[in-house]
Protein backbone atom coordinates (compact mmCIF):
# COMPACT_ATOMS: atom_id res chain seq x y z
CA UNK A 1 0.00 0.00 0.00
CA UNK A 2 0.96 3.64 -0.42
CA UNK A 3 2.32 5.55 2.81
CA UNK A 4 4.02 8.29 3.86
CA UNK A 5 6.94 7.58 6.49
CA UNK A 6 9.05 9.50 7.99
CA UNK A 7 11.73 7.74 8.24
CA UNK A 8 14.53 9.39 9.96
CA UNK A 9 14.07 11.98 12.91
CA UNK A 10 15.50 14.76 10.47
CA UNK A 11 14.43 17.35 8.16
CA UNK A 12 13.22 16.37 4.78
CA UNK A 13 12.98 12.62 6.06
CA UNK A 14 9.35 12.02 4.49
CA UNK A 15 8.86 10.16 1.61
CA UNK A 16 6.19 8.01 -0.53
CA UNK A 17 6.43 4.52 -0.05
CA UNK A 18 5.02 1.30 -0.81
CA UNK A 19 4.77 -0.67 2.60
CA UNK A 20 3.29 -4.02 3.28
CA UNK A 21 -0.78 -3.60 4.60
CA UNK A 22 -0.70 -4.22 8.13
CA UNK A 23 -1.93 -7.77 9.08
CA UNK A 24 -4.64 -7.88 11.93
CA UNK A 25 -5.38 -10.79 14.93
CA UNK A 26 -9.02 -11.40 16.29
CA UNK A 27 -9.19 -8.63 18.67
CA UNK A 28 -7.60 -5.96 16.02
CA UNK A 29 -9.17 -3.86 13.41
CA UNK A 30 -7.84 -2.97 10.13
CA UNK A 31 -9.46 1.10 8.39
CA UNK A 32 -9.22 1.81 4.92
CA UNK A 33 -8.69 5.27 5.64
CA UNK A 34 -10.77 7.15 3.12
CA UNK A 35 -9.22 10.97 4.23
CA UNK A 36 -6.46 12.38 6.68
CA UNK A 37 -5.91 15.76 7.35
CA UNK A 38 -2.64 17.40 7.90
CA UNK A 39 -2.12 18.74 11.52
CA UNK A 40 0.80 21.54 11.84
CA UNK A 41 2.90 19.16 14.12
CA UNK A 42 2.99 17.40 11.05
CA UNK A 43 4.42 20.05 9.31
CA UNK A 44 7.00 20.41 12.05
CA UNK A 45 7.87 16.85 11.74
CA UNK A 46 8.51 17.42 7.91
CA UNK A 47 10.59 20.33 9.00
CA UNK A 48 12.95 17.83 11.67
CA UNK A 49 11.32 19.50 15.01
CA UNK A 50 9.76 17.47 17.39
CA UNK A 51 11.67 14.92 15.83
CA UNK A 52 12.28 13.41 19.66
CA UNK A 53 8.56 12.05 19.27
CA UNK A 54 8.88 10.35 16.22
CA UNK A 55 9.45 6.70 16.78
CA UNK A 56 10.97 6.13 12.92
CA UNK A 57 10.59 4.61 10.89
CA UNK A 58 6.93 5.62 11.09
CA UNK A 59 3.74 6.55 8.92
CA UNK A 60 2.50 10.00 10.04
CA UNK A 61 -1.03 11.30 10.14
CA UNK A 62 -2.99 11.69 13.09
CA UNK A 63 -6.84 12.63 11.81
CA UNK A 64 -7.90 10.69 9.73
CA UNK A 65 -11.31 8.54 9.07
CA UNK A 66 -12.47 6.08 7.23
CA UNK A 67 -14.19 2.83 6.52
CA UNK A 68 -13.52 -0.52 8.98
CA UNK A 69 -12.71 -2.89 5.91
CA UNK A 70 -11.50 -5.73 8.56
CA UNK A 71 -12.46 -6.84 12.02
CA UNK A 72 -11.58 -9.59 14.11
CA UNK A 73 -13.90 -12.06 15.07
CA UNK A 74 -13.45 -11.27 19.06
CA UNK A 75 -14.43 -7.60 18.25
CA UNK A 76 -17.47 -6.40 19.64
CA UNK A 77 -19.14 -2.92 18.43
CA UNK A 78 -18.42 -2.81 15.19
CA UNK A 79 -18.93 -4.10 12.17
CA UNK A 80 -17.12 -3.97 8.69
CA UNK A 81 -18.26 -1.25 6.14
CA UNK A 82 -19.05 1.68 9.38
CA UNK A 83 -17.57 5.02 8.78
CA UNK A 84 -15.64 5.40 11.65
CA UNK A 85 -13.07 8.40 13.13
CA UNK A 86 -10.06 7.71 15.07
CA UNK A 87 -9.26 9.52 18.40
CA UNK A 88 -5.26 8.91 16.91
CA UNK A 89 -4.89 7.02 20.40
CA UNK A 90 -2.15 3.99 19.53
CA UNK A 91 -1.30 2.13 22.82
CA UNK A 92 -2.16 3.08 26.41
CA UNK A 93 -1.07 0.89 29.62
CA UNK A 94 -4.61 0.70 31.34
CA UNK A 95 -3.41 0.42 34.67
CA UNK A 96 -2.24 4.31 35.22
CA UNK A 97 -4.15 6.64 37.26
CA UNK A 98 -4.73 8.85 34.26
CA UNK A 99 -6.09 5.50 32.43
CA UNK A 100 -8.04 4.18 35.13
CA UNK A 101 -10.03 7.63 35.55
CA UNK A 102 -10.45 7.87 31.91
CA UNK A 103 -8.12 10.58 31.14
CA UNK A 104 -5.98 8.34 28.24
CA UNK A 105 -4.25 11.19 26.90
CA UNK A 106 -2.52 11.89 29.94
CA UNK A 107 -1.07 8.36 29.78
CA UNK A 108 2.74 8.80 30.56
CA UNK A 109 3.12 5.31 27.96
CA UNK A 110 0.95 6.85 25.77
CA UNK A 111 1.39 6.27 21.72
CA UNK A 112 -0.36 8.36 19.22
CA UNK A 113 -1.05 7.07 15.89
CA UNK A 114 0.97 9.13 13.28
CA UNK A 115 3.61 9.39 15.35
CA UNK A 116 4.65 6.64 17.98
CA UNK A 117 2.72 4.09 15.97
CA UNK A 118 1.77 4.12 12.07
CA UNK A 119 -1.31 6.65 11.43
CA UNK A 120 -3.09 7.90 8.53
CA UNK A 121 -1.49 8.78 5.48
CA UNK A 122 -1.67 5.61 4.30
CA UNK A 123 -4.27 3.08 2.32
CA UNK A 124 -4.41 1.29 5.52
CA UNK A 125 -4.12 1.67 9.33
CA UNK A 126 -4.41 -0.78 12.36
CA UNK A 127 -5.92 0.06 15.58
CA UNK A 128 -4.66 -2.74 17.88
CA UNK A 129 -6.58 -5.10 20.54
CA UNK A 130 -4.43 -3.44 22.84
CA UNK A 131 -5.54 -0.09 22.75
CA UNK A 132 -9.54 -1.44 21.59
CA UNK A 133 -9.61 -3.85 24.69
CA UNK A 134 -8.33 -0.62 27.12
CA UNK A 135 -10.33 1.98 25.60
CA UNK A 136 -12.88 1.52 23.31
CA UNK A 137 -13.70 4.91 22.71
CA UNK A 138 -10.48 5.14 20.59
CA UNK A 139 -12.73 4.44 17.54
CA UNK A 140 -16.01 6.57 16.86
CA UNK A 141 -18.95 5.88 14.49
CA UNK A 142 -19.16 9.15 12.12
CA UNK A 143 -22.52 10.28 11.76
CA UNK A 144 -24.48 9.97 8.59
CA UNK A 145 -24.17 13.62 7.40
CA UNK A 146 -20.39 14.06 7.36
CA UNK A 147 -18.34 13.53 4.97
CA UNK A 148 -15.02 11.34 5.71
CA UNK A 149 -12.84 14.66 4.44
CA UNK A 150 -15.47 16.64 7.39
CA UNK A 151 -14.51 13.91 9.91
CA UNK A 152 -10.73 13.97 9.42
CA UNK A 153 -10.90 17.12 11.04
CA UNK A 154 -13.46 16.15 13.94
CA UNK A 155 -10.12 16.05 16.30
CA UNK A 156 -9.21 19.95 16.31
CA UNK A 157 -12.63 20.78 17.29
CA UNK A 158 -12.02 17.97 20.18
CA UNK A 159 -9.48 20.01 21.30
CA UNK A 160 -11.18 23.20 20.83
CA UNK A 161 -14.17 22.08 22.79
CA UNK A 162 -12.07 20.71 25.52
CA UNK A 163 -9.81 24.27 26.18
CA UNK A 164 -13.33 25.88 25.71
CA UNK A 165 -15.98 24.07 27.77
CA UNK A 166 -13.76 21.73 29.67
CA UNK A 167 -10.99 23.93 30.72
CA UNK A 168 -12.06 27.55 30.62
CA UNK A 169 -15.80 26.40 31.50
CA UNK A 170 -16.95 29.07 29.62
CA UNK A 171 -20.47 30.60 30.04
CA UNK A 172 -22.86 32.09 27.98
CA UNK A 173 -22.01 36.01 27.81
CA UNK A 174 -18.65 36.16 28.58
CA UNK A 175 -16.13 37.70 26.57
CA UNK A 176 -13.13 35.97 24.65
CA UNK A 177 -10.43 36.77 22.68
CA UNK A 178 -8.54 33.97 20.61
CA UNK A 179 -5.18 34.73 19.57
CA UNK A 180 -4.65 32.48 16.35
CA UNK A 181 -7.01 31.78 13.48
CA UNK A 182 -5.43 27.98 12.85
CA UNK A 183 -7.88 24.78 13.14
CA UNK A 184 -8.30 25.06 16.34
CA UNK A 185 -9.05 28.72 16.60
CA UNK A 186 -11.24 28.55 14.24
CA UNK A 187 -13.08 25.95 16.23
CA UNK A 188 -12.96 27.98 19.53
CA UNK A 189 -14.74 30.52 17.44
CA UNK A 190 -17.71 28.39 16.33
CA UNK A 191 -18.27 26.95 20.03
CA UNK A 192 -17.92 30.04 21.58
CA UNK A 193 -20.60 30.97 19.28
CA UNK A 194 -22.30 28.43 19.33
CA UNK A 195 -21.72 28.51 23.42
CA UNK A 196 -23.55 32.01 23.35
CA UNK A 197 -20.33 34.47 23.58
CA UNK A 198 -21.21 37.97 24.27
CA UNK A 199 -18.11 38.70 21.91
CA UNK A 200 -15.39 37.54 20.17
CA UNK A 201 -12.20 38.75 19.29
CA UNK A 202 -9.88 37.29 16.80
CA UNK A 203 -6.15 38.10 17.02
CA UNK A 204 -3.96 36.75 13.66
CA UNK A 205 -0.54 37.84 12.35
CA UNK A 206 0.22 39.12 8.97
CA UNK A 207 -0.10 36.67 6.63
CA UNK A 208 -3.60 35.72 8.39
CA UNK A 209 -5.48 37.55 5.87
CA UNK A 210 -8.00 35.16 4.58
CA UNK A 211 -8.44 32.82 7.93
CA UNK A 212 -9.45 36.15 9.64
CA UNK A 213 -12.03 36.77 6.95
CA UNK A 214 -13.12 32.96 7.81
CA UNK A 215 -13.16 33.79 11.18
CA UNK A 216 -15.72 36.35 10.75
CA UNK A 217 -17.50 34.34 9.11
CA UNK A 218 -17.73 31.66 11.73
CA UNK A 219 -19.19 33.89 14.52
CA UNK A 220 -16.38 36.25 15.23
CA UNK A 221 -17.40 39.63 15.68
CA UNK A 222 -14.49 41.40 15.10
CA UNK A 223 -10.45 40.82 14.09
CA UNK A 224 -7.25 42.18 14.05
CA UNK A 225 -3.70 41.72 13.01
CA UNK A 226 -1.41 41.57 16.22
CA UNK A 227 1.07 44.22 16.97
CA UNK A 228 1.64 45.65 20.49
CA UNK A 229 0.27 49.08 19.56
CA UNK A 230 -3.14 47.43 18.83
CA UNK A 231 -4.24 46.14 22.40
CA UNK A 232 -5.39 49.65 23.31
CA UNK A 233 -8.42 48.92 19.92
CA UNK A 234 -8.58 45.29 20.61
CA UNK A 235 -9.83 46.72 24.34
CA UNK A 236 -11.84 49.14 22.33
CA UNK A 237 -13.89 46.46 20.32
CA UNK A 238 -14.51 44.92 23.30
CA UNK A 239 -16.50 48.12 24.79
CA UNK A 240 -13.60 49.21 26.19
CA UNK A 241 -13.95 46.51 28.75
CA UNK A 242 -11.06 43.46 29.59
CA UNK A 243 -11.96 40.41 28.67
CA UNK A 244 -12.70 37.14 30.75
CA UNK A 245 -11.15 34.68 28.75
CA UNK A 246 -8.10 34.67 26.40
CA UNK A 247 -7.76 31.62 24.35
CA UNK A 248 -3.73 30.74 23.49
CA UNK A 249 -3.56 29.24 20.14
CA UNK A 250 -1.06 30.82 18.33
CA UNK A 251 2.04 29.83 21.29
CA UNK A 252 4.67 32.83 20.95
CA UNK A 253 5.39 34.03 24.45
CA UNK A 254 4.36 37.53 23.13
CA UNK A 255 1.31 35.96 23.14
CA UNK A 256 1.15 35.14 27.21
CA UNK A 257 1.70 38.61 27.54
CA UNK A 258 -0.58 40.30 25.37
CA UNK A 259 -3.35 38.11 26.99
CA UNK A 260 -2.11 39.52 30.28
CA UNK A 261 -3.06 42.29 29.70
CA UNK A 262 -6.45 41.85 27.76
CA UNK A 263 -8.16 39.85 30.65
CA UNK A 264 -9.69 41.38 33.43
CA UNK A 265 -8.80 40.71 37.25
CA UNK A 266 -9.70 37.14 38.14
CA UNK A 267 -10.26 35.88 34.15
CA UNK A 268 -8.58 33.18 32.68
CA UNK A 269 -5.89 32.15 30.18
CA UNK A 270 -6.10 28.80 28.33
CA UNK A 271 -2.75 28.19 26.61
CA UNK A 272 -3.28 25.81 23.61
CA UNK A 273 -0.42 26.65 21.05
CA UNK A 274 3.35 25.91 21.66
CA UNK A 275 6.47 27.55 21.02
CA UNK A 276 10.32 27.00 22.19
CA UNK A 277 10.45 30.97 22.66
CA UNK A 278 11.87 32.25 25.71
CA UNK A 279 10.10 34.78 28.24
CA UNK A 280 11.37 37.79 28.86
CA UNK A 281 9.01 39.52 30.56
CA UNK A 282 7.34 38.85 33.43
CA UNK A 283 4.54 36.63 34.80
CA UNK A 284 3.91 38.89 37.44
CA UNK A 285 0.28 40.25 36.52
CA UNK A 286 -0.64 36.41 36.53
CA UNK A 287 -0.15 36.86 40.53
CA UNK A 288 -0.98 40.91 41.14
CA UNK A 289 -4.52 40.48 38.97
CA UNK A 290 -5.07 36.86 40.29
CA UNK A 291 -5.58 35.78 36.65
CA UNK A 292 -6.06 32.02 36.08
CA UNK A 293 -3.68 30.13 33.34
CA UNK A 294 -4.65 26.85 32.46
CA UNK A 295 -1.78 24.45 29.94
CA UNK A 296 -4.76 22.55 27.68
CA UNK A 297 -3.76 19.18 25.88
CA UNK A 298 -5.98 16.83 23.89
CA UNK A 299 -9.57 15.91 24.94
CA UNK A 300 -11.37 13.16 26.45
CA UNK A 301 -14.59 11.44 25.52
CA UNK A 302 -16.90 13.36 26.93
CA UNK A 303 -15.16 16.43 24.11
CA UNK A 304 -15.52 13.17 21.67
CA UNK A 305 -19.38 12.49 22.11
CA UNK A 306 -20.00 16.65 22.44
CA UNK A 307 -18.90 17.07 19.30
CA UNK A 308 -20.12 13.89 17.74
CA UNK A 309 -23.72 15.21 18.93
CA UNK A 310 -23.15 18.90 17.82
CA UNK A 311 -21.67 17.63 14.17
CA UNK A 312 -24.86 15.30 14.06
CA UNK A 313 -27.16 17.97 14.30
CA UNK A 314 -25.60 20.52 11.91
CA UNK A 315 -24.04 23.04 14.23
CA UNK A 316 -20.70 23.35 13.30
CA UNK A 317 -19.21 24.22 10.47
CA UNK A 318 -16.32 22.07 8.77
CA UNK A 319 -17.24 22.78 5.09
CA UNK A 320 -15.50 26.32 5.67
CA UNK A 321 -12.42 24.65 6.99
CA UNK A 322 -11.19 22.41 4.57
CA UNK A 323 -8.84 24.60 1.97
CA UNK A 324 -7.82 21.68 -0.39
CA UNK A 325 -8.72 18.15 -0.77
CA UNK A 326 -5.35 16.30 -2.49
CA UNK A 327 -4.54 12.61 -3.74
CA UNK A 328 -1.76 11.46 -1.51
CA UNK A 329 0.82 11.91 -3.96
CA UNK A 330 0.09 15.29 -3.84
CA UNK A 331 1.23 15.56 -0.08
CA UNK A 332 4.47 18.19 -0.58
CA UNK A 333 1.91 20.82 -2.27
CA UNK A 334 -0.19 19.92 0.89
CA UNK A 335 2.48 20.42 3.39
CA UNK A 336 3.71 23.55 1.53
CA UNK A 337 0.17 25.31 1.78
CA UNK A 338 -0.07 24.76 5.23
CA UNK A 339 3.45 26.40 5.76
CA UNK A 340 2.55 29.23 3.74
CA UNK A 341 -1.19 29.73 5.71
CA UNK A 342 -2.20 29.19 2.33
CA UNK A 343 -4.90 26.73 3.62
CA UNK A 344 -6.72 26.35 6.77
CA UNK A 345 -6.78 22.39 6.42
CA UNK A 346 -5.79 20.40 3.87
CA UNK A 347 -6.97 16.94 3.55
CA UNK A 348 -5.26 13.72 2.02
CA UNK A 349 -6.81 10.98 0.24
CA UNK A 350 -4.94 7.76 0.28
CA UNK A 351 -7.52 6.08 -1.93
Amino acid sequence: MKALVMHKREANSLELRNIPIPQIDKNDVLVEVKAAAICGSDIHFWEGRNAELLNTPVVLGHEFSGIIAKKGKMVEGFAEGDRVVSDNTGYICGHCEYCLTGQYVYCKERRGLGYGMDGGFAEYVKISAEVLNRYAGCLLKIPNNTSFEEASIIEPSCNAYRALFQDAQFLPGATVVIFGPGAIGLFCVQLAAIGGAGRIIVVGTYGDERRLETAEELGADNTVLFDKETEDSILDMNGGDFFDLAIDAAGPPAVTQSALRLVRRGGQIVKIGMDPGQYSDSLEPLVTNAVEMKGHFGYDYTSWKNVLRLLEGGKLDYKKMISNILPLDKWKNGFQNMKEKKAIKVVLSPS
